[in-house]
């Protein structure tokens, strides 16, 4: 593959996962102001992330990704919301994109 096509698809999916972990942590910040029965999960580990903020529990940006792609984003009052839901779809979908086409270049230039 063309260097071009590695050194755009890994500049992507850099961006793209900045982009993501920003709104991941800004939506979670509505939705727990908001809506907090939404993003209260606990799981059998989830101690292991109680030093942690609440977020960087898989149980709960989990949820907080879940609610990113249902139409119950809606029933936020905030307009922002909206915004940081889009962001996440767009760049969850451009980062696989990315690292996608990183891992079938490595696979074909290591073949």
């Amino acid at each position: 593959m063309p260097k071009i096509v590695i050194s755009f698809a890994a500049a992507s999916a850099f961006l793209a996962t900045l982009i993501y972990l920003h709104a991941l942590f800004k939506l979670y910040g509505v939705i727990a102001s908001e809506k907090p029965e939404w993003v209260n999960r606990r799981g059998a580990l989830s101690f292991f992330y109680s030093a942690f903020p609440p977020v960087t529990d898989p149980n709960v940006w989990l949820s907080v990704v879940r609610r990113a792609f249902s139409p119950s984003i809606r029933e936020l009052q905030s307009p922002l919301a909206l915004v940081y839901a889009k962001r996440i779809r767009w760049s969850l979908a451009t980062g696989l994109l990315g690292y996608g086409v990183l891992i079938v270049a490595g696979a074909v230039r290591g073949a």
